[in-house]
């Protein structure tokens, strides 16, 4: 297709292939609704080292055609509701942020702290899961400053920072466009550090070490740090920041893809570290999964579940501790409704293990353990 071009959404990524003749025209997307100018070219960062769009790449077709992505002009600024999500604003020319770094920890920015006062800074996170970036049941937790916390209220930050202030569903269905407006400011820190920075975790993960906020200072003037643990997190952040066309940018792009090639590297810090408690990786072993279990609380997340490798199944609850080996016959009984799914893992001479997950855990799990070509059976049983 010499004759088409790679066109991105600056909102969310999305990828469209469309005719090197709509170049220049306004589109707007149709997985956000974001507005957007078709740019000149791809931009190489994303052609290049993501190798996204292929011939054979059905997901690069399916917005083609007649799909009313062309032919409209709209507004730079519009914001619009699609299915009842909210639209970013669009990103500034300039970065309003610095990127400074990326480690361990994840990758840091830093900016003024009266920029707090900025909603379009403060709505700048996507609304993905900070931990797993899935997108669905979202709940809305606000980034603390810890060093603005007066001393009397300490004892508080752990309790402000895991508590779930709303359901990101029900605040649309509420308030729709408005519902960034609806936060409530915390009102134990002084301004502007008390605006509501919003974020997105998932039923099923861990808030902690998600995103965490500073404030340095040098005696005279002050600065705002953000430590964002995920790179595509910190990725859409930067972006709908304005860093798009930074080194920074095509840092974080690189990180983001190691990333999810690394299955163990994709799992929050404070995930690995609990799992590390329990399970030990062998020689020459491929780490592919781990599938939390759901009788433990999101800050538990790690201490008990399955580990899937090439090699072996290994479970986790309470005082059990089970290893399975695929090279041996076994089974997974699997029972599930819309909202659960119960795993029963069989193997000779081991006791049975149950692992309460989600569907979507149960099916990944099935679904990478039929791919290895094990000799194991896989039983659905599914109940509404």
């Amino acid at each position: 297709m010499s004759d088409a071009i790679v066109a991105v959404c600056p909102s969310c990524s999305q990828k469209y292939r469309v005719p090197r003749a709509n170049i220049g025209l306004r589109a707007r997307c149709k997985n956000c609704g974001q507005a957007f100018k078709i740019l000149e070219e791809p931009p190489i960062d994303d052609e290049t080292i993501f190798g996204w769009v292929t011939e054979d790449d059905p997901s690069s077709n399916s917005v083609l055609g007649g799909t009313g992505l062309f032919g409209q002009t709209f507004s730079e600024a519009t914001q619009v509701p699609v299915r009842n999500r909210w639209v970013h604003p669009a990103p500034p020319n300039a970065p309003r942020v610095d990127f400074t770094g990326l480690d361990e920890h994840g990758a840091h920015f830093t900016f003024n702290p009266n920029d707090l006062r900025d909603r379009d800074l403060r709505c700048s996170f996507p609304h993905k899961c900070a931990q797993c970036l899935g997108r669905e049941n979202l709940e809305v937790h606000l980034i603390i400053w810890p060093e603005k916390v007066p001393g009397r209220d300490a004892a508080m930050i752990n309790e402000t920072e895991t508590r779930t202030h709303r359901k990101l569903e029900q605040l649309m269905a509420e308030h729709e466009l408005n519902w960034f407006q609806s936060l409530d400011s915390i009102e134990t820190m002084p301004a502007p550090f008390k605006e509501p920075f919003p974020y997105c975790i998932c039923p099923h993960c861990s808030v902690i070490g998600a995103i965490r906020g500073r404030v340095h200072t040098d005696g005279v003037s002050e600065l705002c740090e953000l430590i964002i643990a995920h790179p595509s997190i910190a990725l859409d952040f930067y972006r709908n920041n304005g860093g798009r066309n930074t080194a920074g940018y095509k840092k974080l792009l690189v990180a983001s893809r190691q990333r999810r090639d690394n299955q163990w590297k994709s799992l929050a810090v404070g995930v690995r570290i609990k799992l590390g408690q329990w399970f030990k990786p062998k020689s020459g072993e491929n780490f592919l999964g781990y599938y939390a279990d759901r009788d433990f609380t999101q800050s538990d997340r790690g201490a008990a579940g399955v580990v899937l490798t090439d090699k072996r199944l290994v479970y986790k609850k309470y005082a059990a501790l089970r290893e399975y080996r695929l090279d041996q016959q076994g089974s997974l009984e699997i029972e599930a409704t819309p909202s659960l799914a119960n795993i029963d893992i069989h193997q000779d001479d081991l006791k049975v293990s149950t692992l309460a997950t989600t569907p979507l855990a149960a099916s990944s799990l099935a679904r990478t353990l039929t791919s290895m070509n094990k000799a194991w059976k896989i039983n659905v049983e599914t109940r509404h």
